[in-house]
C-alpha cells in the first residue's frame, strides 16, 4: 500500500514537497526484526543532500530500528503522526543544508545512531523521539 502526499507544507521549504509512504507485506529491504507495518519506506525530495537517508534507495531515515517503541513510530500511532515526523524530518534536513550541510551543518535535535552494532558504521548519539509532533528537546 502506498500513500502519495502531494504538496506537503514544510517549514522553511520554498515549495510544497511531494511525499510517498510505502508499506509492504514483505518489504524488499531489511526491517531489523520490526513488523513490516512498523517500518514503511518514505521518499521525498529524491536526491536532496541529507545525513539521514538510506543509501540504497534514498528513503528518509526517520528513526533507528533498534530503538524501543517509545522512541520510534509504530503503526498503532497512526498515519498522521508519521506524516508529522516526515514533515519535521524534512524541515531538519532543509535547516542542516542551509547551515552548511556536510560542512558542519546543524541538525537541530539529537541524532540517532547510524548502522548496526558491530558494523563499522555504528554511531551512538541520539535524536528526537519519533512518536510525536514537532521538534523535541534532546534528553
Amino acid at each position: 500500500m502506498t500513500y502519495e502526499l502531494t504538496g506537503l507544507d514544510v517549514t522553511g521549504e520554498p515549495e510544497p514537497v511531494d511525499v510517498r509512504i510505502s508499506f509492504y507485506k514483505d518489504p524488499p529491504y531489511p526491517t531489523y526484526g520490526l513488523k513490516p507495518q512498523d517500518f514503511p519506506r518514505v521518499h521525498a525530495k529524491q536526491g536532496a543532500l541529507s545525513k539521514h537517508r538510506y543509501s540504497a534507495d534514498d528513503a528518509l531515515c526517520l528513526w533507528h530500528p533498534l530503538d524501543p517503541e517509545e522512541r520510534r513510530w509504530t503503526s498503532s500511532k497512526g498515519l498522521l503522526d508519521l506524516i508529522e515526523i516526515v514533515r519535521t524530518h524534512l524541515f531538519l534536513e532543509h535547516y542542516w543544508r542551509l547551515t552548511g550541510g556536510e560542512h558542519d551543518g546543524r541538525w537541530l535535535v539529537e541524532d540517532a545512531p547510524h548502522g548496526m552494532p558491530g558494523s563499522g558504521a555504528w554511531r551512538s548519539s541520539r535524536r528526537r523521539t519519533a512518536g510525536g509532533r514537532g521538534l523535541r528537546q534532546p534528553r
